[in-house]
């Protein structure tokens, strides 16, 4: 009989073990099924969404299909993301899922950071913003890396497609922390933070880090990281010298990339180089891919810079019509950017959503604190009751303790209020700052677009009022006719109103940079002031240009002539000194 009941036991620990053996199988099959996705989504998408069918085929075989079904909705909304894929049938499943109470902390903050990141996929970044952020509380206090540092990443992106570069960094940097060295989510967050660094450093310090991590990554066979790579130095490069940039788009080209985000920053990048070269068809045919790309998938972000590509083109081949077209395309598209405020609105609810945690997190301190004290007073009490009973000296013993502890206690709770208000202050000051740097950012860029939309048009008059004059030398009624048109198209070329518009915008954001300069050498042109207001607020050689109507060699010249008026040596940076003022 004991024998009998040894063997039973034993059969039954083996089918035990059996069941663990094949739930563990089946959970390293699917965790490695779906970071397969993760990488696949980069260059492959028709590959990767064969993948996603198979992940949600085998969720739902499993007992536990709930908490699968949900990671597949997330591994879905980042294969869009990366793929730049905008599906707002997928908003729908997930908050369907999101509806029913029935899950874990964990998988409701799956699910949340899933719409999270579809949101961004469809350029509803003030939606997306606070989403992400109570997902990433929820995946810190749960102690899972591996969400952690995808929503931080997820974070960062927003910021980085809303042009809040130095947040979207941050959150990046900090991503690292929560990912094993040397693997490929390490290696793929570094190349966006290089990325970032590269849009707002000048010096070649970070192709060189770009550089070292592309050898890093050729040795751990992650190829699918390579393009990501090439267009990030090919970027870096085209700025300065965009001869040194092509090699790196090329072998992109003879890459297999299945990826639509990819494929048209790579046209893009293809037709802006073929323009510098002059040979406007080539440009043309490259342009065209990217504007088919990013219509298809609402890409309204990059659609604007675009569009101002080819007016531009168009405008170099006098095919007025086609410039005029793609230059309102873009102003429309511009307009409906500003008008959203996306920027600042995001920065104004991350604020709040970061002083309502701050309060919670008081209310919790303080809760927690009553808690102990009224636990600490009833076992006092009790204990108090029971020594009175034996020893009155005991009872004033312990009575004078308890005084001593709770004093204790109270000023412990004190000062680690007080620390806590002054670590609330000190963010919320930082956060202040941080947003009137943002606002400030923007008011600069409106200035720029301003300015370069009133040279587009002046311009566009000048080359119709030079097709006039040579309608002026034919004989007959055209002549009055003609003379009439360019009176009128002189009229509407102004430069001092443009400059005077510019100069009252510049004047808000700017006060008393124009006075600064004159108490440094007073006998400064009114070209020389307009140069220095140019570059103060970072526009290139190529672009002042662009916007005076000169070669860039003028410019060069004007700038010498700049540094001797102000008195600054050889050595001295002229960018930098303007700068600072």
């Amino acid at each position: 009989m004991q024998n009998s009941k040894t063997l039973s036991k034993a059969i039954l620990q083996f089918f035990l073990f059996l069941t663990f053996l094949q739930i563990y199988a089946q959970n390293q099959e699917f965790d490695s099924l779906a970071h397969k996705i993760d990488r696949a989504a980069i260059v492959q998408k028709a590959k990767s969404l064969e993948m996603l069918e198979q992940l949600y085929h085998i969720a739902r075989q499993r007992s536990d299909s709930s908490w699968l079904i949900a990671r597949c909705l997330y591994e879905e909304s980042l294969l869009n993301f990366r793929q730049g894929i905008v599906d707002n049938q997928l908003n729908d499943r997930i908050q369907q899922r999101l509806n029913n109470k029935h899950f874990s902390a964990l998988e409701h903050a799956v699910l949340q950071s899933a719409l999270g990141v579809n949101l961004t996929s469809q350029g509803e970044y003030m939606d997306a913003f606070p989403i992400q952020l109570q997902s990433l509380e929820t995946f810190k206090h749960l102690k899972n890396n591996s969400f952690t540092a995808r929503t931080l990443n997820a974070l960062g992106n927003i910021c980085r497609l809303i042009n809040l570069l130095g947040l979207a960094e941050y959150y990046h940097t900090e991503a690292l922390d929560y990912i094993l060295p040397n693997t490929h989510d390490y290696y793929y967050t570094k190349a966006v933070i290089f990325r970032i660094e590269s849009m707002t450093k000048l010096d070649d310090t970070v192709v060189d880090s770009m550089l070292t991590l592309l050898n890093n990554v050729e040795k751990m066979n992650y190829n699918e990281l390579l393009p990501v790579l090439y267009f990030n130095i090919g970027a870096h490069y085209f700025e300065k010298d965009p001869e040194q940039a092509f090699p790196y788009f090329t072998k992109i080209i003879s890459m297999d990339i299945d990826n639509p985000k990819s494929s048209a920053a790579l046209y893009g990048n293809l037709g802006s180089y073929y323009s510098t070269k002059k040979d406007y068809a080539k440009a043309l045919e490259y342009l065209k891919k990217t504007q088919d790309i990013m219509e298809n998938n609402n890409d309204f972000y990059n659609l604007p810079i675009l569009y101002r590509e080819l007016a531009s083109i168009f405008a170099r081949q006098n095919k007025y019509d086609s410039a005029f077209y793609y230059s309102n395309k873009n102003m429309e598209l511009m307009l409906r950017k500003n008008s959203h405020l996306v920027a600042i609105e995001t920065y104004q609810k991350y604020i709040n959503t970061f002083l309502e945690a701050s309060k919670n997190e008081l209310i919790i301190a303080e809760q927690t604190i009553k808690l102990k004290n009224k636990q600490f007073t009833i076992i006092v009490t009790i204990a108090a009751s029971t020594v009175l009973l034996i020893l009155l000296l005991l009872l004033l013993v312990n009575q004078q303790k308890r005084r001593k502890t709770i004093e204790n206690l109270a000023l412990t709770a004190k000062l680690e209020h007080d620390e806590k208000v002054q670590q609330y202050e000190k963010k919320q000051q930082k956060l202040e700052n941080e947003k009137q740097k943002e606002m400030l950012d923007a008011k600069t860029r409106e200035i720029t677009s301003y300015s370069i939309l009133a040279s587009s048009k002046n311009q566009l008059l000048k080359q119709i009022s030079g097709l006039n004059t040579q309608i002026l030398n034919n004989k007959g009624n055209a002549i009055k006719m003609a003379e009439k048109v360019d009176e009128i198209i002189r009229s509407n070329i102004n430069m001092d109103e443009e400059w005077e518009n510019f100069n009252m915008h510049f004047d808000k954001v700017h006060p008393d940079f124009f006075e600064k300069l004159k108490q440094i050498c007073d006998n400064l042109t009114e070209e020389n002031l307009r140069l220095c207001a140019y570059i103060k607020i970072g526009l290139t050689t190529k672009q002042i240009a662009q916007l005076l109507h000169v070669i860039p060699s003028t410019i060069f010249t004007g700038r010498y002539r700049l540094k001797k008026k102000l008195n600054l040596s050889d050595e001295e940076d002229l960018d930098k000194f303007i700068g600072k003022l």
